[in-house]
């Protein structure tokens, strides 16, 4: 767990990153920001401990963020949730809404179309161990275009470390996401931040119109490391329209 501290706004954040990723990813900001702030490794991925039980899917993921922002006795925070991580957010939203001074999403998407059977064979093929390794290097190289070196190596390299089996539970557990639900629940201050080369059809964005986002363009999935300077600046515009607490 990696925790920086300093007042700004009253308002805390807490980090939560993408399928085989690293609480790293956040390095960047955590170093620019005012704000105490506190990422961790998800289960399973990182230096976190495989879960006993094999569950590694976001709303497991959102009751560690939970247990977490009660071990620190954070009482509200801003959480920021990239990609899966995103998932994780939003089921900590629906779940724990008054926690919750704001929420960003990071090139996140929300409720997923139902897959094909075509698209379920495709992807139980593709989760075999003998195919997994080039199956999500396959996976990943279309959201790494435009990556910075650094970004690439360091996301292969975290990705290859991470068991097949959490990456296998939580990319089938974004198959039962319903962001629908995390506006039923969630009522305070939310913006998103896409990357325009991988928007789809489902992106927060275009499901809520009404949501605020900010676009970014020439970086990968991984906009936090390849324009930290750019994403910190959008950070920033969001947390001073925030009261503080």
């Amino acid at each position: 767990m990696d925790e920086r501290g300093c007042t700004f706004h009253r308002e805390l954040l807490g980090w939560s990153h993408a399928i085989g990723g690293r609480r790293e990813q956040w390095a960047a900001q955590q170093a620019h920001l005012k704000q105490r702030s506190v990422s961790f490794d998800l289960r399973g991925m990182g230096d976190s401990d495989l879960d006993p039980q094999g569950r590694y899917g976001a709303v497991d993921t959102a009751a560690d963020v939970h247990a977490v922002a009660n071990a620190l006795g954070l009482e509200r925070f801003v959480l920021v949730g990239h990609s899966f991580g995103g998932a994780a957010a939003g089921e900590y939203a629906i779940r724990w809404p008054e926690r919750l001074a704001g929420l960003v999403f990071v090139d996140t998407a929300g409720t997923m179309p139902p897959l094909t059977p075509e698209q379920l064979a495709w992807f139980n093929e593709g989760m075999r161990p003998e195919k997994y390794r080039g199956f999500m290097d396959e996976w990943f190289a279309p959201v790494l275009q435009n990556a910075k070196p650094g970004t690439r190596e360091a996301v292969m390299r975290w990705l290859h470390a991470t068991p097949r089996e959490v990456v296998a539970n939580a990319l089938e557990s974004l198959l039962a996401y319903n962001s629908d639900r995390v506006f039923e629940r969630y009522k305070g201050p939310v913006h998103t931040l896409v990357v325009d080369a991988f928007i789809q059809p489902n992106a927060y964005h275009l499901l809520y119109p009404n949501i605020p986002h900010t676009v970014f363009s020439g970086v990968s999935h991984w906009l936090m490391m390849d324009a930290p300077d750019e994403f910190n600046a959008a950070l920033d515009a969001f947390l001073v329209t925030l009261s503080p607490q």
